[in-house]
């Protein structure tokens, strides 16, 4: 299988599973108040389409190239921050 089948197929499938698991942890906070579900869900919420949003729209209005590439690894490493942060609260609450 050709390398960009495979980006396809890994891409689909973490985007599938992602969903879900928002989706999961959202019905879990409705249905049993569980705040670590919900912060699961926001932190993958924040690295999965947070991530990728905020890297567009910082690439967008960039004026260089090296601009673009800097404002992208800031959102990589906020964004990664904010990931860990959550995961943390998540297995504190828990």
């Amino acid at each position: 299988m050709p390398v960009r089948n495979w980006i396809t197929v890994l891409t689909t499938a973490g985007n599938v599973v992602g969903a879900a698991l928002i989706l999961a942890g959202v019905v879990r906070f409705v249905a049993n108040r569980s705040v670590p579900a919900l912060l699961i869900a926001l932190a993958v919420l924040i690295v999965g389409p947070g991530e990728d949003g905020l890297r567009r729209w910082v690439r967008s209005r960039a004026v260089s190239e090296e601009a673009a590439e800097e404002a992208e690894t800031v959102v990589d490493r906020a964004t990664s921050l904010a990931f860990l942060v959550l995961l943390l609260a998540a297995l504190v609450l828990a």
